[in-house]
């Protein structure tokens, strides 16, 4: 028999070539045209999640009012790709407050294709995977944990979004994975994330937005409940009053702004300007949290979060077939990352990195 920590590396690599091939499989397999274009769904972003495929039917859009031409559905496009693969590095950087070092190297991918259309929606299989590998040799200065050399989050699930008669709509997400260093190894680091809302049509072409999310990985351990006013002025705003909270503006065809926020820390504000045919300048500014069960933890409540805020820039390159390829380069800054049983970001428990520059690559594949 294999010893238990390469028993654990051949789950983890064989999960990893599984995914990859189901990848590949399923973009080959999802249909392209004016009928199965894959959009913007009028649905609340889910806090401390990721990137989750939300469909919807052109010819719905057109009906609620919204764009025909998919200007609001363009913003943040790796977050609506139906696949996408990418890659960080963030060079070394000081430890405050003690002699060592930290640098990361992440690689990340999705997929997300259809097992069943229907006239008024869709059920999505969804699959994602991120990889962290980390070199340092700090320590947590009061449990004296070692920082993990690597981290695994990997979720596969369903996602369902419907209509009905009156014109309401309902959507629900189960998504099973595990999150750790050590991914698999019981089922403490099992993770199982739900989400769910509805849609109610209000005067025009606003709506109300019933909401609720659950995921062990989240900033807090109970279900977030969600209420919100979709506000659609016009074909070139939309504003989602409550929470989650957002506001997307597209005034033309080469110019995107998106903001969101979800509790408890997670913000996104992102801005994208086409400057010569193919070629776009984005910016960005986001808060990130991400939340491990470590393997060898003591006490079970206890969870390892990565905590920082990002500054970006970058270009994007439209190539043929749908793919579009991001280059970009952040100032990432308040990085911390510390083990507690509750989001604690003033944990005794904790490092704190210095600022420093992180470099991304992106492939994305839009229908």
């Amino acid at each position: 028999m294999l010893p238990t920590f390469d028993r654990f590396r051949s789950v983890r690599y064989s999960a990893l070539v599984i995914l990859a091939l189901v990848s590949a499989r399923s973009v080959a397999q999802i249909p392209i045209g004016p009928e199965d274009d894959v959009v913007m769904l009028q649905a609340p972003e889910p806090p401390n999640f990721g990137p989750i495929i939300e469909p919807l039917e052109a010819g719905a859009m057109q009906k609620n009012g919204l764009l025909a031409n998919q200007r609001l559905s363009t913003l943040n496009p790796a977050e609506r790709a139906p696949f996408r693969i990418g890659a960080s590095f963030t060079p070394k950087q000081s430890v405050q407050e003690s002699a060592d070092t930290l640098s990361a190297y992440t690689i990340s991918s999705q997929i997300g294709f259809p097992i069943q259309t229907y006239s008024d929606g869709i059920l999505l299989s969804v699959s994602s995977l991120k990889y962290t590998q980390f070199s340092t040799d700090a320590e947590l200065p009061v449990s004296g944990t070692p920082i993990p050399d690597e981290l695994w989050d990997l979720r596969t699930g369903l996602f369902i979004n419907r209509s009905l008669d009156n014109g309401w709509k309902y959507g629900a997400l189960v998504n099973f994975g595990s999150a750790s260093d050590q991914p698999f190894a019981s089922a403490d680091e099992l993770t199982l994330t739900t989400l769910g809302f509805l849609d109610v049509p209000a005067r025009n072409r606003d709506s109300w937005i019933l909401s609720f999310f659950y995921s062990p990985t989240g900033q807090v351990r109970f279900p977030i409940p969600g209420l919100a006013y979709a506000w659609r002025p016009n074909d070139q705003i939309e504003a989602r009053i409550g929470l989650p909270a957002s506001l997307a503006y597209a005034p033309n065809d080469s110019f995107t702004f998106l903001a969101r926020y979800t509790p408890v820390t997670n913000l996104l504000v992102e801005a994208r300007q086409r400057i010569y045919q193919n070629w776009s300048l984005f910016a960005r500014y986001q808060i990130i949290n991400e939340t491990y069960f470590l393997a060898d933890r003591e006490n079970h409540r206890d969870r390892f979060f990565l905590f920082e805020h990002q500054l970006a820039t970058g270009l994007s390159r439209q190539l043929p077939a749908g793919f579009s390829l991001d280059l970009g380069a952040a100032y990432v800054f308040d990085r911390r990352l510390f083990l507690s049983d509750e989001f604690d970001l003033n944990s005794d428990d904790r490092i704190e990195v210095d600022p420093g520059v992180s470099y991304s690559l992106q492939l994305i594949w839009t229908l």
